[in-house]
């Protein structure tokens, strides 16, 4: 919670002021020492707590449930809902909102994602009616956070987005810094760096202006870590330094450490060893002062790539070897903190289970009691019950043998019987992952579209007159790119299931294939070129078949368009036709990224879901491969792929002939071998 200004109605918190003035005293008064902080924090809160009253009792709870969390997080929750229900019997919507959002970030924690999402949209529904700009954009940059945490970034950067827009109409300075530095992160992350460093210049403007040391000293570190990976080094250099000034200022030694960490790295770039050194044993001085564990393990592993490249390798070993320990060391750490949550999320829910447990042992006392009668009885009814079975017994022994062949007979049928619903069994399971893939592909292939046609169309209808005329460019290149990746994959869908419902025949007619080839290179030449992809080919003159020209035409686009998709910037794809013992094979290869080894064999099977990003971040959900598979062997033929990852691919099909060209009465069959 804090305290927002607005420049139109001045209106100030008052009732939060002081409390968050304890809270963030007691919190952020030393580092180093924050469970002890946390009950200090709580201790104080408590004993505010008997002596407020109303919306003060709120605020309080509010603060409570925050210095709770990550220590104890059924407590937490227990705070943050007894704030929420307060609130409601006060109706004071700010404090309900403020409690949903920390009931929110207590779920998130425990992993209760469906739960995270309704508390933030709750919370910023009732900051929407009081029309509170500084909390819309609060709940809205955390929604975009967790659709990050979760691989959504399309619906990671509409909310982001959203999130700026509305802070910017609070006008307060600190909120719209920290969401500039969530955009300039989450761009930097997408290998975005021109727009990532778009935003961060926008935050250091505005954090100028506003003083703020630590958030400055953050910010110029972000932008120097993009120039490093634009090898932009002495660019990257002077935001270190800025950084690193800054933090000097404050001052903060561990912003110190790991600025001077990325100075050295810098420095061995552009070959000045010496003041690289200098660096790396000011970084290492300050990491041992504050139990910089992670920095010093990074300034090992930069010592060990430098002496590697100098030809030091006695050195170099030794330095990796220390990367190594360290490295094992935090993972055990780690290991240990993730036990301590779990071991706090277990107490939660004990402390639930409790009251039930109580219940349940009284009434397990009262069954053993009544399952010992029971036992009683039983014995004597199995006793009576013996006597009879030992008469049947006898007297049906004799049938026994009697019947053993028939009973043989029975059994070798009941096996015939259980390997047909083993069949079924797998049948069905086959059906049920086409079916399960095929609700996937249309609950997350079709969603992430048009959650980009919804935020983007929604932000220029709502701020169209607010925008560059960069950004309405932006934003109508990805709504038109959304666009087509949504035709896309409904074509691909409709075929799919056309060919699974058996509406699609297989109607064949003579045609020439090259000309096919030469259409389908046309249609995708314009996607081709704005990659500066060049597209060859090795093709006969004429190259007469007969088969489907409809199903065909379908599969080459739809390999070209993944050659496209999977291959760099001045890449080249490469097609070729040829025919090769009584077939006609059809090649298409590509520069690109190839296919890992242990993904090729899923390719062309519906109940695998393989989603790749393309090179330009273009998205695929798998689909169309499937697709071509289910149309070649509609034609008679098969396909295929040979890959390597770095090395690019080799897409082919084979189409049956007979005498030269295909025959008109072919059946369509899947070859084996």
């Amino acid at each position: 919670m804090k305290i927002y200004k607005n420049r139109g109605k001045q209106i100030i918190y008052t009732r939060q002021f002081f409390f968050f003035t304890v809270c963030f005293a007691l919190l952020f008064s030393a580092a180093g020492g924050r469970h002890v902080l946390a009950v200090n924090e709580t201790d104080s809160l408590k004993s505010l707590l008997s002596e407020k009253t109303g919306r003060d009792k709120v605020d309080i709870l509010v603060g409570l449930s925050r210095a709770k969390w990550n220590i104890s997080m059924g407590k937490s929750l227990e705070y943050a809902t007894m704030a929420y229900k307060l609130a409601e019997e006060l109706d004071y919507p700010e404090g309900k909102a403020d409690a949903l959002n920390r009931m929110g970030n207590v779920h998130y924690l425990l992993r209760n994602y469906n739960n995270v999402i309704e508390n933030y949209q709750l919370a910023f529904e009732i900051a929407s009616s009081l029309q509170d700009h500084g909390r819309m954009g609060m709940y809205l940059n955390n929604l975009g956070l967790l659709f990050k945490e979760l691989e959504q970034y399309d619906s990671s950067e509409v909310y982001l987005i959203k999130a700026l827009r509305i802070k910017e109409q609070s006008e307060n300075t600190e909120l719209i810094a920290s969401t500039l530095f969530n955009l300039g992160r989450f761009y930097r992350e997408q290998q975005n760096y021109n727009l990532s460093l778009e935003y961060f210049v926008r935050q250091l403007d505005l954090l100028k202006e506003t003083g703020n040391l630590r958030g400055l000293a953050n910010s110029h570190n972000q932008t120097g870590e993009i120039f490093y990976q634009q090898e932009r080094y002495n660019e990257s250099i002077k935001h270190f330094l800025s950084s690193l000034s800054y933090a000097k200022e404050i001052p903060d030694s561990v912003i110190m450490a790991r600025t001077n960490s990325f100075l050295a790295r810098s420095y061995f770039a552009i070959d000045e060893p010496e003041k690289a050194m200098e660096r790396i044993d000011q970084s290492m001085n300050l990491s041992k002062l504050t139990n910089s564990d992670n920095i010093i393990r990074n300034n090992y592993n930069i010592l060990h790539f430098y002496h590697k490249k100098s030809g030091n390798y006695k050195t170099s070993l030794s330095y990796l070897k220390r990367y190594s320990n360290l490295k094992d060391s935090l993972q055990i750490r780690n290991s240990e903190n993730r036990f301590i949550q779990l071991e706090n999320i277990f107490e939660t829910e004990k402390q639930y289970a409790t009251i039930d447990l109580m219940q349940k042992e009284k009434r397990i006392q009262e069954l053993q009691i009544n399952r010992l009668d029971h036992i009683k009885y039983s014995l004597l009814l199995l006793l009576a019950m013996l006597g009879v079975f030992m008469f049947i017994i006898g007297y049906r022994f004799y049938q026994i043998q009697k019947t053993n062949k028939l009973i043989k007979h029975k059994i070798l049928e009941l096996e015939k019987t259980n390997e047909k619903l083993r069949q079924s069994s797998k049948a069905l399971e086959q059906l049920n992952a086409t079916k399960n893939r095929f609700f996937s592909i249309i609950a997350h292939d079709l969603k992430n579209p048009f959650n980009a046609l919804l935020g983007f169309s929604e932000i220029m209808t709502t701020t169209f007159n607010e925008l560059s005329e960069k950004e309405i460019r932006q934003y109508i290149s990805i709504l038109h790119q959304s666009s087509q990746n949504l035709y896309k994959l409904l074509e691909n869908l409709l075929k799919w299931s056309a060919a699974q419902t058996g509406k699609m025949p297989y109607l064949p007619e003579k045609f020439d294939l090259v000309s096919l080839i030469h259409s389908e290179i046309h249609f995708i030449h314009i996607s081709a070129s704005k990659k500066n992809i060049t597209i060859s080919e090795n093709l006969p003159d004429e190259l007469i078949i007969v088969s489907d020209k409809v199903l065909l035409s379908s599969v080459i686009r739809n390999l070209i368009s993944n050659a496209v998709k999977f291959t760099h910037f001045g890449g080249t794809i490469k097609l070729s036709a040829r025919k090769y013992n009584q077939k006609v094979v059809v090649e298409v290869a590509d520069s690109g990224i190839g296919i890992p080894n242990d993904m090729k064999d899923d390719l062309f099977r519906i109940e695998s879901k393989i989603c790749r990003k393309g090179t330009n971040n273009e998205d695929g959900g798998g689909l169309g491969l499937i697709l071509c598979k289910e149309l070649i062997e509609k034609t008679g033929g098969r396909i295929g792929v040979e890959s390597e990852p770095g090395t690019g691919s080799r897409f082919w099909f084979m189409l049956p002939v007979k005498n030269g060209e295909n025959s008109k009465n072919l059946h369509p069959q899947t070859e084996s071998g």
